[in-house]
């Protein structure tokens, strides 16, 4: 039977799915797409495919408008029942049948499916091709919450990899007075941005504006599915970090430092607390986002820096398949091809 597809309102019924989903993630929950939808003013599709009457994949697609015409973007979907190769297949010619005739140039999708799982080949049997740049982190670092306590998280972070001196920092951060706290202020919120921006124009790396970040608050916040954790000491805060909290994953989304008390590691004391919060909240896994992959991790590398503070922790590395893109106007995406180049020449010549 073919599957069809129709778009969901209930958002109880979309985050059932997508935590249960072996392909989970948090850019799929009903609030992220609400964020998408309400707050940035993207069009939105919640897309649900049915098969015999059955919920078997769900993706929420928007509307990205571009120079060379609008293209449509999965970001992280589709989202499935089952790691199955056949279902993949189906649901993604699913995709594409439903957008095709919609005017888009393109369709472009990056699924937080593993390369291991062997599911990755059916996008390019399908026309997709892979693109030059990915958007999504493509070789995130895990590290398992386990046990009930720190000693037994510590335990585990030692024997996969923690470096040796890190427990050493963490505690003299604490013998320094730092503290960590949790807060869903818009006047913490706004003070992370600032922060933000100065490290942004002294790095030279590109934000988005003050409000995006106050929206993602409003629309995930209400859930406590995003949270502000912030270090500081009697002088002021040290570090901050927004994280996602979802599923059975706690995921770090953006960070800051503000200069005060640079050796007194609060940045690290920070991480570590937000791993105990999720460890004791009953999360299973600490996404510490993008680093450099094992063939690529050298201190040549503009990004050896954060990757090297990761990996520091202890952990492991999970590879995602490259986003992929279907074009519906082959002459069109080929003006997108070659904008992919010029950016990845320009910007992501280590990627």
């Amino acid at each position: 039977m073919a599957i069809k597809i129709e778009e969901i309102v209930d958002s109880g019924m979309w985050d059932t799915f997508v935590k249960k989903s072996p392909n989970s993630d948090f850019i799929q929950s009903w609030n992220w797409s609400m964020f998408q939808e309400k707050g940035l003013g993207r069009k939105t599709f919640r897309l649900g495919f049915w098969k015999e009457e059955k919920l078997v994949a769900l993706s929420a697609c928007y509307e990205i408008n571009q120079s060379l015409g609008k293209y449509i973007y999965c970001m992280r979907g589709p989202i499935l029942s089952a790691l199955d190769s056949d279902l993949y297949n189906e649901v993604l010619k699913s995709l594409k049948e439903f957008f095709k005739t919609k005017g888009y140039v393109f369709l472009k999708i990056d699924p937080a499916i593993e390369k291991k799982e062997g599911l990755f080949s059916r996008p390019l049997q399908l026309g997709f091709q892979r693109c030059l740049n990915y958007v999504q982190p493509e070789t995130p670092w895990y590290t398992k919450l386990v046990g009930n306590t720190q000693d037994e998280l510590m335990a585990w972070c030692k024997e996969n990899g923690m470096g040796k001196n890190y427990p050493t920092y963490i505690r003299k951060a604490r013998r320094m007075g730092i503290t960590v706290r949790f807060s869903k202020q818009p006047c913490d919120w706004e003070m992370f941005t600032e922060y933000l921006s100065k490290s942004a124009n002294k790095k030279e790396f590109v934000i988005q504006d003050s409000k995006y970040y106050l929206k993602q608050l409003k629309y995930l916040g209400k859930d406590n599915e995003v949270r502000l954790a912030i270090a500081e000491s009697k002088q002021g805060p040290i570090a901050m970090l927004i994280l996602s909290f979802y599923a059975n994953t706690v995921s770090c989304l953006y960070s800051t430092q503000t200069g005060l008390l640079p050796k007194a590691r609060g940045s690290m004391l920070l991480r570590w607390e937000c791993m105990l919060q999720g460890q004791k909240e009953g999360f299973k896994y600490f996404n510490s986002w993008d680093v450099l992959p094992d063939e690529k991790y050298t201190p040549k590398s503009s990004r050896y820096g954060y990757s090297n503070f990761k990996r520091g922790f202890g952990g492991y590395l999970v590879r995602y398949e490259r986003t992929m893109d279907y074009p519906f106007s082959k002459f069109k995406y080929m003006g997108v091809r070659v904008l992919d180049l010029y950016r990845k020449l320009r910007y992501y010549r280590d990627r």
